[in-house]
């Protein structure tokens, strides 16, 4: 039988980041407003839009603003 070695598998880390990064640019996103009680975060790069309820639970919508 082979000898195998074994490689540790980092902890997923689940902590909340301190700044919220667009997934297509890599910039920080910026805080606008809450809108249907979501928090709205905006790129102000690529108008890319994030809705983050105030439930953990909840899934974070995306979507793109409308072109300029």
């Amino acid at each position: 039988m082979p000898f195998r070695l074994m490689t540790k598998i980092p902890m997923v880390d689940d902590t909340v980041p301190e700044i919220l990064q667009c997934t297509t640019c890599l910039l920080p996103m910026q805080y606008q407003t809450i809108k249907d009680g979501k928090f709205l975060w905006q790129c102000f790069k690529c108008s890319k839009q994030y809705l983050i309820s105030k439930n953990m639970g909840d899934d974070i919508e995306e979507s793109w603003s409308p072109p300029r």
